[in-house]
């Protein structure tokens, strides 16, 4: 079980250490700063060595006694399984504007889910092997690798209020979120393929430029038109859409010459990792006060490392 502390300004990064030190099952991860949980989740997945992979947050909101639940229905034959929101402690206004947001992911991708955004969730991992998580793309991940055909489905889970904390999450998030629903079709659409998105919009800006040039032209020299005097300001306004149309063509060749060196290679690291804590091959006994967690969730993780053969596969 590995822990991030996403730059955190209180002493989480002690209290991870802590439980490093006395539980040797458990691991830690303090990234140099706040990367958000897009790079958090992907530090912990590339800190992984097991075949199944669980995400889920800090809060407690999802409990883990579902992990259990999640791992019964992967081994069904999915290759991703997440958990549908049966109930949760949010207000009307919330709800509607999360039900809105919902249905503009699904006319984005087609995929069939009914909670998209949630971190919670089983993943195998040749999945996330081959899926770059970039900065804010947790809340899109799940929907992304549905658009591939992978084998997922969900199961009911209920929601619980915080156990410590508030949440970071604002209205003013909206407007990230729309912004993201934009990056969300173009990563479905476009990613691989950029060209097919700058070289239309290049192609069409260029065209709307160069059929007024050819007519201005064409009146200048057989119709008499005073290109200077009369339709100059047209005739520059057409020339700077053909320039656009141009440029727009030539970033979507550089886009596609450079899409695989860029999503597919990494060559540049997305997060600066401070320090580890080790983890070794040792028995658990888990204190349920010191987690939070409920006398289910306890005996539920206690009963799921107890089956695995090495806590490598956890």
């Amino acid at each position: 079980m590995i822990l991030v502390n996403d730059g955190s300004a209180d002493l989480t990064w002690n209290s991870i250490e802590k439980i490093c030190q006395r539980y040797n099952k458990f691991s830690g991860i303090d990234l140099g700063g706040n990367f958000g949980q897009s790079i958090a989740l992907r530090s912990g997945f590339e800190n992984s060595t097991g075949d199944i992979i669980v995400f889920m947050d800090g809060d407690l909101q999802h409990n883990p006694a579902y992990i259990p639940k999640l791992l019964a229905k992967l081994n069904e034959g999915y290759d991703m399984v997440g958990g549908s929101k049966e109930s949760r402690p949010e207000g009307f206004i919330q709800s509607k504007l999360s039900s809105i947001a919902h249905y503009l992911i699904f006319k984005i991708t087609n995929a069939k889910m009914q909670y998209y955004a949630a971190t919670f969730r089983v993943y195998r991992r040749f999945l996330l092997e081959n899926t770059n998580i970039l900065k804010d793309t947790h809340r899109f991940l799940a929907a992304i690798l549905a658009t591939k055909g992978v084998r997922q489905t969900e199961i009911p889970i209920s929601i619980r209020s915080r156990h410590a904390g508030k949440s970071n999450y604002k209205m003013t998030k909206l407007f990230s979120v729309i912004i993201d629903l934009v990056f969300l079709k173009f990563a479905v659409s476009y990613m691989n393929k950029p060209f097919r998105l700058f070289g239309f919009f290049g192609l069409l800006i260029f065209l709307t430029g160069l059929i007024p040039v050819i007519y201005f032209i064409f009146g200048s020299l057989f119709l008499s038109f005073n290109l200077s005097a009369d339709y100059l300001s047209e005739f520059l306004f057409s020339i700077f859409f053909i320039l656009v149309g141009i440029l727009m063509i030539s970033f979507g060749i550089v886009a596609e010459i450079g899409i695989h060196k860029l999503f597919r290679e990494g060559d540049q690291p997305l997060f600066h990792q401070e320090e580890n804590s080790k983890t070794v091959n040792k028995a658990l006994i888990i204190n349920a006060d010191d987690f939070g967690f409920d006398s289910e969730a306890t005996e539920a993780i206690l009963e799921l490392l107890e089956n695995k053969k090495s806590p490598a596969q956890l």
